[in-house]
């Protein structure tokens, strides 16, 4: 394990490309190629960075020491940054992602039950049954948008396991265009500098005021189904709305907030998980055999339960593997709320730090061929062996993802379930690459030819 050396009695200044001509120079590479600009920072100026981005200064931690420090070491000096606030509030509102101080502590302490280790393990069966009921009128020959298919599958268990629901054929159309809408324009405005003022009436405002309107209408028909009958079925929002702290009980507001965050939060990044997942095992055969062996050997062609999770290890290292390399949440950022040091520099009160799971997990210093897809890498001791914040695709310290848990076991039980009975091939002449929106997308989607095992 490489260690940063101890910190000097001054702060230095950190290297990188500052000044407005880099400044006009970085805005135009960021927006053009955020992972290979991101990339390329970190390998030319080191463990600690710091860039012009236009106007605005930029500090950028890549060292596992540095980004330990600074989400788990110093969390309580760290905000979210006040872009991600004015991006995400119009839809999130005061949600757990976006939320900050004793507000975001009382509702993770509200929230934080419904993703115990009991209560996860009885979600198992309604994810394998959901995936099955999926995949029931798929036929070999088929040019599938896997893509879609994965986010209508994530969204409809997401729903029934933590909201106790089902959704019309319309209300999944409705979340799906309305997250698709949400990613493009949340992930435009994060490369833009300047906005329309929020008061102007734009096309983009006024579809994504019909894609927040579209999700709440939902959540809307939820609470109000609760309210009337005031039953508790053991589901998070009825958890929700019946919790009561030393502050009173959740308003029907608050609900809205955190059930819109968990919804979209709690199927889309799995999905792109799934997604990934299929296009690199349709790349990469020998891997592909392996997981179909150790189904075969496991589960005989019967549904996985929960009870078979430790006893699959290649699928897991499978999933494992896909979130390093395509990790849902490529970059997060905070920003401290005074002066603070990081390793051996001082950033200033209200600066914009950024962390990147993408960049991390493509260094060598930790990952031997760190382009490649290698799952057996993860079936020795090397989560043991990496320095903590080395590999880390749900975040970490006090705000690491809450259902991180639970999407790990989703994401096992549907890929055991699907890929018990089907393989999937890349269909002809579709191209793969990237598209880091609000969260990490293959532009296009993800066409995939069905073929029986």
């Amino acid at each position: 394990m490489t260690t940063l050396p101890s910190s000097l009695s001054q702060p230095k200044s950190a290297p990188g490309p500052v000044g407005l001509i880099n400044g006009l120079r970085n805005l135009r590479a960021f927006q053009t190629d955020i992972l290979g600009f991101l990339t390329r920072i970190a390998r030319e100026h080191g463990d600690f960075t710091q860039f012009d981005f236009g106007p605005f200064r930029m500090y950028f931690a890549n060292h596992p020491d540095l980004i330990h420090q600074v989400l788990v070491e110093d969390a309580t000096k760290y905000h979210k940054t006040r872009l991600t606030k004015a991006l995400l509030r119009p839809s999130l509102g005061e949600g757990l992602l976006i939320s900050d101080g004793e507000l975001w502590k009382r509702q993770r302490k509200l929230i934080q039950p419904a993703f115990h280790a009991a209560r996860i393990a009885a979600y198992a069966e309604t994810m394998t049954a959901y995936a099955e009921r999926a995949i029931a009128e798929w036929q070999p020959g088929q040019t599938r948008s896997v893509d879609h298919d994965m986010m209508s599958l994530t969204l409809d268990i997401v729903i029934k396991t933590l909201f106790g629901e089902q959704l019309t054929p319309q209300e999944r159309d409705d979340i799906g265009r309305a997250v698709d809408i949400g990613q493009k324009q949340v992930g435009q405005a994060f490369k833009t500098i300047f906005r329309a003022p929020s008061w102007l009436p734009t096309p983009a405002r006024r579809e994504g005021e019909w894609a927040t309107q579209a999700i709440n209408a939902v959540i809307a028909r939820f609470i109000a189904r609760y309210r009337q009958t005031g039953q508790d079925r053991g589901d998070l929002l009825s958890m929700m709305l019946a919790a009561v702290d030393e502050a009173g009980g959740m308003s029907d507001a608050q609900a809205r907030d955190e059930a819109f965050t968990l919804i979209v939060a709690g199927h889309e990044t799995t999905a792109n998980t799934l997604t990934w997942a299929w296009y690199l095992l349709s790349q990469h055969p020998q891997a592909e055999a392996a997981l179909h062996a150790e189904l075969d050997a496991v589960l005989g062609g019967r549904a996985p339960a929960f009870d078979d999770l430790p006893r699959l290890p290649f699928t897991e290292a499978v999933v494992k593997e896909t979130l390093r390399l395509y990790p849902a949440a490529y970059v997060t950022s905070r920003e401290p709320q005074e002066d603070v040091r990081i390793g051996d520099y001082l950033v200033p009160k209200g600066s914009t730090v950024l962390i990147s799971p993408y960049v991390t997990h493509h260094d060598t210093r930790w990952f031997n061929a760190p382009e490649q897809f290698k799952p057996e890498r993860w079936l020795g001791d090397l989560e043991k062996r990496l320095p903590k914040f080395a590999y880390f695709p749900f975040g970490g310290g006090p705000r690491i993802c809450i259902g991180n848990a639970f999407a790990l076991m989703e994401a096992r039980l549907i890929l055991a379930t699907i890929a018990q009975r089907f393989r999937l091939a890349l269909a002809p002449g579709h191209r793969v690459t990237l598209d880091p929106l609000v969260t990490l997308r293959p532009k296009g989607g993800m066409r995939m030819v069905v073929q029986a095992r």
